[in-house]
């Protein structure tokens, strides 16, 4: 499996465990957002990673959406029968687990694999190609899951700060899982990697808030995250690079005469935001504001002066 049909197939799977209600193939497609605009190409990749999740173990049901007349298959997965009641196993239990089931047959019209994943300890033996997710991502995933079904809040510590989140969207990109939510101090959207949170804590209360229709997906912008001033950031970029430029700034550009283009990106972590921009090297140049002009141009310094050994 190539990493963008694991990307789009686990983002397929968290939709599904999302929603309350049966969606459609076509609310499907806008939720996770990884599919082709073509409907016949759409349909392909659709029925594809449909049977990826089933072959998973993934118990997909097939319902009709509520209110369709005439009836429109909805897609959604039973939670009781995804999940199983947390057990709490040691990691000895759980190797010991491994080991036994994976010396005999298992009953019961499942499979092995199915088996552990609802355990939460499947591990494969050196000749599978499954991908796993670490470890302490299963653990937390579990209970942002529970937290963004439940409508409950969720506390917990990111880059040593305690946080407060409204958990509205969970989603995996680029090789790590994400949850997107309102921030209760700031009420500012934000996105968190779950694998850098550390002592999650659900609230007591559930139904506390209500999600969006169509929750906004993770913003992968580092430079927007940071308790300083959002500054706008103005930068002019080269004809070569604007392609590159749009998606990795995730930006619109405008063109100038001379093919060359203008980016505005707003900016709280500068540092973050400078990382990214090196990558640009000579071919991107801040334009405004005079003072994050300067700070890039020291930090480039400070980068040229620790690359030759002179820092």
């Amino acid at each position: 499996m190539t990493s963008r049909k694991l990307e789009r197939t686990l983002n397929l799977l968290a939709e599904l465990l999302n929603v309350e209600s049966p969606k459609s193939a076509e609310e499907l497609r806008k939720r996770v957002g990884m599919y082709p605009e073509d409907k016949a190409a759409f349909r392909r990749t659709f029925d594809r990673d449909k049977n990826a999740l089933r072959d998973m173990g993934v118990p997909l049901e097939i319902i009709p959406v509520p209110g369709t007349n005439p009836p429109i298959d909805g897609y959604i997965i039973n939670k009781s029968d995804y999940y199983l009641d947390k057990l709490d196993l040691k990691p000895s239990e759980l190797r010991a687990l491994n080991l036994a089931i994976s010396s005999v047959e298992v009953l019961a019209g499942i499979s092995e694999i199915e088996a552990m994943r609802k355990l939460g300890g499947y591990e494969e033996s050196p000749e599978t190609s499954t991908i796993r997710v670490p470890l302490l991502d299963g653990e937390y995933l579990t209970l942002l899951f529970d937290a963004i079904t439940n409508r409950k809040s969720i506390k917990f510590i990111y880059s040593q700060k305690n946080r407060e989140l409204e958990p509205w969207r969970l989603e995996f990109t680029n090789g790590r899982w994400y949850v997107t939510g309102k921030d209760s101090s700031s009420s500012e959207i934000r996105t968190f990697r779950v694998d850098k949170i550390l002592g999650i804590s659900l609230g007591l209360v559930a139904n506390e808030y209500e999600i969006p229709d169509n929750p906004p997906k993770a913003n992968m912008k580092p430079w927007s995250y940071g308790d300083g001033e959002k500054i706008e950031t103005i930068i002019r970029i080269d004809e070569t690079l604007l392609d590159w430029a749009r998606t990795s700034l995730d930006t619109e550009i405008e063109l100038n005469n001379d093919g060359s283009g203008i980016a505005k990106v707003f900016v709280s972590n500068q540092e973050a935001f400078f990382s990214r921009l090196t990558l640009l090297l000579e071919h991107a140049e801040i334009i405004s504001p005079v003072e994050i002009r300067e700070a890039y141009i020291a930090y480039m310094n400070n980068f040229v002066e620790v690359s030759n050994g002179n820092a």
